[in-house]
This record gives C-alpha cells, structure tokens and sequence, in this order.
C-alpha cells in the first residue's frame, strides 16, 4: 500500500491558504512597502479591521490617505508632533470623515475644545476629497493632501524628514447638520513611536529591484524548472531504458542529479543574492507575508542543501540503515519541492501582495496552472504504469546478485547507483522494463515541454515587472 502522502494533498492546503489572502482590503496591500499603515487590531487585512488609515506619497509630492472604520458617526486619524511633551490626544492636525460623506479638518488643542469642523477655504486647495462614503456601517474615504500650507501652522508639514505620532479615533456622536459632538470616542489609539509620513517615490523598475528579480528568476529557475524535472525523473523513470547509459550510468539517475545539482547551484546562488540585498535577515516587523516568505526561504534552503549531503553519505546498499536512508531522501527531497513551490506563491503574491512591484495578477494563475499541470502529468504516470502492471511484461530484465550486495542491473554494474533505488512505488510494482516506453517517453517530452514554458513565462515575467 502506498503510504506516501499525494502532491496535491500536500501542496493544495497551502494554495487555498495563499488564495485567501487574495480576499483582504486592497487599501492595506502594500503596507510598509509602497505606503504607510496604522490599524486596529494590528495585522488586520481589509474587512476584518475595526479601523485604520493608510498614506503614501504620489509623484507630484502629495500624500494620499485613506481612512476605514466600521463606525455610525465618524472616523478620524491625526498628526502629532514629534517633540510635543503632551500626551493622548493634543496637539494634533485632525482629519475627519463623517457618515455624511464630508471630510473635516481640525487642531486638537488643550481641554479637548477644537472639534474637526468643515475645511477653511485656505485649506480647500491643499486637501482634496477623493472619496467619501457610508455603508452597511462602515464609514470609508479617501483624500489627498499637500505637505505643507504656508500661514498655517497647524497645517503640520509632513515632507522631510519631519515623524509624528499617528493618532486614530471613531465614534458616533454626530448632530444632524455633520458635526461631531465634543470629544466623545467610542475608541482611539496613538502609536508607539512617530513615524514618517513620507515613502519614496520612484519609478518601478529601479536599480534597486536587480538584485531582488535575479533572486526570484532564480529560484522559479531551480523549483519550477529543474526541481521538477529531476523529482520526476526520479519517481517515474528507474526502470526505463535498462540497456542505455548516460555519462556512465543509467539515464534517469544521470538526469536527476544533473537537475538537482543544477537546482542546489541556482537557489545557493539566489540565497547569497538576497542577503546581499537586504543585508541580513528581514525586519521581523515587516509585513506577514514578507517574513513568512523569508523563513520559508530558508527552510527551503537547508533542505535543499542536506538531501545532497545525505545522499553523498548514503548507506551501502544491502544495509540496515539503507531503507531509512531512501525515505528520508524521499521525505527531505519532497518536502524541500511542495515548500519551494509554496514560497515561489508567498513571493509572487496577487493584488500587489506580492514581494516584487508591478508583477501582473496573471502571474498568479500562471503558477495555479502550473501546478494543476505538474498534478495531471503525475497521475497520467501512474495511471500508465498501472496499466503497464496489469497487462503484464513480455520483455523484463532479470535481476540478478552481485558479490556480497543486493541486486544489480546486469552487466557492467559497478557505474550505476545502488540497486535499491528500484523499490516498488506506489500500488504498482515497477521493475526494469522497456514497456510502455513509447507513452512514458512522450509524457516526458510534454511535460518537460510544459515546464520550460512555465519557466520562461515567469522569469520573463519578472524581469520586466515594473
């Protein structure tokens, strides 16, 4: 019976897990990356957050806010200054969207007697409504702002350098004519530290972004593509072409380790890369998804780097400790492949989660397609060599033994990898045959076919994101 868990049972949770994410508030995509992000609880995405606000800078200099609570009256986000020795609330530069669709401007000054009233017509030219609305009790809205207003010092100058306290309160006291009635929270938060109002703005494809791509093109390169490949030569070709020879050994081990050597190179070599750019590990207070794909990274890494070692260091065949050493190849080889996969998903994202900019959403689906491909191909193996079992051989090559070990492919059997590498798998026994050849040759072809496409698609995908 075979006990070994399926790809799809394995990979398929963690597809769905990354699809969901798919669901959260586009306002909150890209926090800490390409904009500024205080929300309540913290970690919340979209509709799940009580509240939050969001800025970041526009080309022409503004900043762009956004402002979201599930609230009856209003919601409200302000400034205070870095070196103010008040606490709470005041000073501060108070922008408030009310559930009449208007945005308010105020200063929160000592005994809490300035309340966010509509905007001074100084103030119309350097703060734009772009959105404003209420719904199912949810207030949202959407302004731009500009950095700074002259003859207005509680217009706080945000550009620079210049770091405030991010204030956030709603609540649902609020008269008939839009005005909010005196300091009456339902909720409020202030952050920890200041923080800057300003993110850099530069064009997507920056000099910056040349290490991060060779990163990612290389390790679509080494999972999707040779991964892949050599994990399949492995699985589905042992006991092909038992009379050929390939650089001395047989065909399907001289493509696996060719593949995987190549695989264990390119993901080494993105590893080095990565760090060099980011010049350590991550900020752990970074976006989720940025730290999951980091851990995950180097998890992938390290089984990456044992499986050859383990193999290097392999048993002799024919001893005890030979059988445990074939499923932790399998199991640590496997599980480095699903994990690769499942990174190359975190790090492509959809909907601007991904850790790239300017990575189309197709991409996303590219990768669903791939994988659904890889699925479909496998089964069609299995099901061919099930088929192959059941019709019964009319050409098997004896096995026989060899001096003091387990059984070796007769002749010249010194150059070929250990004969316990043709243990059944899976609920059909294969042992070495040129049957069926001819179907598993072509499934082959159309898959290896497959993945240089898949392969192509997303390294040329990457490279000119942007």
């Amino acid at each position: 019976m075979n006990t070994r868990p399926s790809f799809l049972a394995l990979v398929l949770p963690m597809i769905l897990l990354q699809m969901t994410s798919v669901t959260w508030g586009q306002a909150l995509m890209g926090c800490g990356r390409t904009k500024g992000c205080f929300r309540q609880p913290m970690e919340c995405m979209g509709d799940n957050c009580m509240a939050y606000v969001t800025w970041e800078t526009l080309g022409d200099g503004q900043s762009r806010f956004s402002l979201r609570a599930q609230a009856a009256g209003w919601v409200a986000f302000g400034l205070r200054p870095e070196g103010s020795t008040d606490n709470g609330m005041v000073p501060a530069d108070v922008y408030a969207c009310t559930n009449k669709g208007e945005l308010r401007r105020s200063k929160n000054g000592p005994g809490f007697d300035s309340f966010p009233n509509p905007l001074p017509q100084n103030a119309l030219d350097a703060v734009t409504t772009e959105s404003a609305e209420f719904s199912n009790g949810v207030i949202r809205c959407t302004f731009t702002r500009q950095p700074s207003l002259d003859g207005d010092d509680s217009f706080y100058n945000i550009s620079g350098n210049n770091q405030y306290f991010i204030l956030m309160a709603f609540g649902s006291s609020i008269r008939p004519d839009g005005d909010i009635q005196g300091n009456q929270h339902q909720n409020r938060w202030s952050t920890a530290d200041t923080r800057s109002l300003q993110f850099d703005f530069s064009p997507p494809m920056s000099s910056g972004e040349a290490l991060p791509k060779a990163h990612a093109s290389l390790m679509v390169i080494a999972w999707v593509g040779f991964a892949s490949i050599g994990i399949t030569m492995a699985r589905f070709f042992k006991p092909m072409w038992p009379n050929s020879k390939l650089c001395g050994t047989k065909v399907w081990f001289t493509i696996h380790r060719m593949c995987m050597v190549t695989c264990v190179l390119c993901f080494s070599a993105a590893f080095v890369l990565i760090f060099v750019h980011r010049q350590g590990f991550v900020d752990t207070g970074e976006r989720t998804i940025v730290v999951a794909h980091a851990i995950c990274g180097i998890i992938v890494t390290c089984l990456g780097i044992i499986n050859p070692i383990m193999a290097i260091f392999r048993p002799h065949p024919g001893t005890p400790n030979r059988p445990i050493f074939n499923w932790a190849h399998w199991g640590v080889g496997t599980t480095a492949h699903l994990l690769g996969l499942v990174t190359v998903f975190l790090g492509i994202g959809y909907n601007s989660t991904g850790l790239l900019r300017g990575i189309p959403d197709y991409v996303f689906f590219v990768m669903i397609v791939f994988i659904g491909f890889h699925i479909l191909i496998w089964i069609l193996f299995e099901v061919q060599r099930c088929m192959t079992e059941s019709q019964g051989r009319s050409n098997d090559v004896a096995l026989k033994a060899t001096g003091d070990s387990t059984d070796h492919l007769s002749p010249d059997v010194d150059s070929d990898p250990p004969s316990d590498d043709l243990v059944p798998e899976g609920p059909c026994i294969s042992q070495v045959t040129e049957e069926g050849s001819t179907a598993k040759t072509i499934l082959l072809c159309i898959y290896v076919v497959g993945v240089i496409i898949a392969v192509a698609f997303l390294v040329i995908s990457i490279a000119i994101a942007g």
